[in-house]
C-alpha cells in the first residue's frame, strides 16, 4: 500500500509506522499548506467511517 492514498476529492490519508501500530492522518492541501484534519491509530483494515466523516467535516470547515 502506498504512504500516502487519496480518500476522497481534496481529502488524503498518509500512514506512519508508531512501535507495532499504524497511525493514519487525514489532511488537505490549501495552495502550498498541507492542512492536518484528524489523526487516529488505525485498528482495522478499513479506514472507520466516523473518523473519515470527522475529517470531511472539518475540511468543510476550512472552505466556508
Amino acid at each position: 500500500m502506498p504512504v500516502v492514498r487519496k480518500m476522497d476529492p481534496g481529502l488524503w490519508e498518509i500512514r506512519c509506522r508508531l512501535d507495532q501500530r499504524i497511525a493514519r492522518i487525514l489532511f488537505t492541501v490549501k495552495g502550498e499548506r498541507m492542512i492536518l484534519l484528524h489523526g487516529f491509530i488505525k485498528k482495522s483494515q478499513k479506514t472507520p467511517q466516523a473518523d473519515l466523516q470527522l475529517a470531511k467535516d472539518r475540511k468543510a470547515n476550512l472552505e466556508r
